[in-house]
Parts: C-alpha cells; structure tokens; sequence
C-alpha cells in the first residue's frame, strides 16, 4: 500500500524506500508474499477495514478490491 509519509515505506533491493509500497508488503526489493492474490489482500484487510462502527463485511471487501486496483502490484496483475 503506498504510503504519505516515509515512515513505514518499503524498500527497494538498494535499501531506498519504495515510494509505491509499503514495508508489510514490500521489502528489499520483493513482494513480502508474491504468491497473494488481490482476492487474498481483500478477504484479509477487510475486516479490518470493517472494525469501523457500521461498517459491514462485505462492504469493507468491495472497498478494499477498488483501492487494491489502484496499486501498482495489482494493476500489473490485471494487465
């Protein structure tokens, strides 16, 4: 997930913070679980997104799809 700030960016293989990830998903240059699918990455931060009062399950879900389609790791996939 791309980050506002520095803090918490991940890092390329060189060590320089990624400006498109951040350090849960991205460091030393990879992927912190290439083989995780968008529909994984939704299933897993929705209901974290849906701890927010009123906030349903499935919801949080179908927001966590579009703003995964935003990223550059998943545009790629959907290439």
């Amino acid at each position: 997930m791309p980050l506002a700030r520095d803090e918490g960016a991940g890092t390329e293989a060189d060590g320089i913070r990624s400006v498109n990830s951040c350090a849960y998903c991205y460091r030393n240059g990879a992927y912190t679980e290439p083989d995780l699918t968008r529909e994984q990455a939704a299933e897993r931060y929705a209901p974290m997104m849906a701890s927010n009062p009123g906030m349903p399950v499935e919801r949080a879900k179908e927001m966590v799809q579009q703003y995964l389609l935003m990223l550059l790791r998943w545009r790629r996939q959907e290439q």
